[in-house]
């Protein structure tokens, strides 16, 4: 997949305060995160967002810079005498700004009355450069909104806000959306993929840029059981029973990392063999993917923030241990919301009441791992969690919607072939 230069288009953008405009600066900073050469055309903000350029033109904001005054005559339902000049003038900035670029993201513009001189240079433009894919990420629509009936109308150029403007794809943020505007446009829903907005769970969870690094490198956000293990590597933590959980997972169908935080205690002899062990019986049960020993990507151990992020980013903590006076990671799972999978052993036991799933002495694996699936599906937070952090992360959504949009727009936007004529 190659890189792709990439303008996105707004009224405005931050340090202005805006729901759509805080949607702006993600796309802008994953896309130039992930190499795309990324531009802001915005008329008024624009701080600075590493890796990403910014042209201001203030003839796009809603306030309309110099042409002030023509955008307030539209506002009042008016077109002014020199519509057409100001609409020349606007398309001749935009085109500096849209040259050599190969997407273009516009954001409301194209749906909403607050600068109708912007969206009447759109239009224009978008019929003549063919060679720049454009894209109405609708959020909001003027004629979708009866606080808005005022400027509902239906000549020009309000009319523009009510068709599917040549050269262009559209997407919209929810399926409430795509049936208001399927219904406006008169087109079919397979015209308006939907696109929804992100949560940036990294920044939500204070992840590490340790964490981080694991959170995105394992795809944490694809799978079905993230389960930690917060302990040094010594026998009396059973963590051979956890492999052979997390293979009997597997077979069910479960996508799972498991993740154990400490190294071999340096103060037991036996510790570094019983490692060693671990990972042959890891090779043995294939899981050498789904069982991370974490002391070996955090070369200065696991730290308090680390812990914190590894919880935040975890659904469930397994702990398998034989031998235990406490168990502080149970508290702390607890009050993280986990779901807690302990050994049936009296200290474990004690904390854990009825509210944990348990590994009993000499039973099955598979039997484990049947109750763990079937508690997790019992959990409406659980599955709601996983829901928001497979499909509402920022992560999960531009692998899943964003770069498609960008690099392969045929996977959203389902081309009608044209129909073969009878003979």
């Amino acid at each position: 997949m190659s890189t792709a230069r990439v303008a996105i288009l707004h009224y405005s953008a931050p340090p202005l305060v805006g729901g759509v405009e805080f949607i702006i600066e993600a796309h802008a900073r994953m896309l130039a995160e992930f190499g795309c050469e990324t531009k802001l055309i915005v008329g008024e903000g624009g701080h600075a967002v590493p890796g990403v350029t910014v042209d201001l033109i203030p003839e796009i904001s809603s306030g309309g810079g110099q042409m002030n005054e023509e955008v307030e005559q539209l506002l009042a339902g008016k077109v002014p005498d020199n519509f057409k000049a100001c609409v020349k003038k606007v398309e001749k900035e935009l085109s500096k700004s849209l040259r050599n670029i190969d997407v273009c993201i516009m954001h409301n513009v194209l749906t909403m009355h607050f600068n109708l001189i912007l969206t009447a240079a759109l239009a224009n433009i978008m019929e003549r450069r063919k060679n720049i894919h454009f894209i109405g990420w609708t959020h909001d629509s003027t004629f979708a909104d009866p606080n808005y009936k005022e400027h509902q109308k239906r000549s020009h150029p309000w009319r523009l806000l009510t068709k599917k403007l040549p050269g262009c794809d559209y997407c919209v943020i929810s399926a409430q959306r795509r049936q208001e505007m399927k219904k406006i446009f008169g087109v079919s829903a397979s015209q308006l993929p939907i696109i929804p907005d992100g949560l940036d769970v990294r920044e939500l969870l204070g992840l590490t840029p340790g964490v981080t690094t694991l959170f995105i490198n394992e795809r944490l956000n694809q799978k079905d059981f993230v389960a930690l293990t917060p302990t040094r590597i010594v026998r009396r933590k059973n963590l051979e029973e956890g492999i052979r959980i997390v293979a009997a997972l597997k077979r069910f169908g479960k996508t799972v990392r498991w993740m154990i935080t400490g190294a071999p205690d340096t103060h037991n002899t036996d510790a570094y063999m019983y490692y060693e062990e671990l990972i042959a019986l890891r090779k043995k049960m294939r899981v050498e993917k789904d069982v991370i020993f974490l002391w070996e990507h955090f070369k200065s151990g696991v730290s308090n923030e680390d812990l914190r992020g590894l919880y935040g980013i975890s659904n469930t903590l397994l702990f398998p241990s034989e031998r235990e006076g406490f168990g502080i990671p149970v508290l702390e799972a607890g009050i993280m919301g986990l779901l807690v999978v302990i050994s049936d052993i009296p200290a474990l036991r004690e904390i854990g009441g009825m509210e944990t799933v348990y590994i009993y002495p000499d039973e099955r694996a598979e039997d484990v791992a049947c109750r763990m699936v079937r508690a997790f599906d019992r959990s409406a937070q659980l599955v709601f969690r996983k829901k928001i952090i497979s499909t509402y992360s920022w992560d999960a959504l531009f692998d899943q919607k964003i770069l498609p949009a960008v690099f392969e727009p045929e996977q959203l936007w389902k081309k009608r072939r044209p129909k073969r004529k009878k003979k």
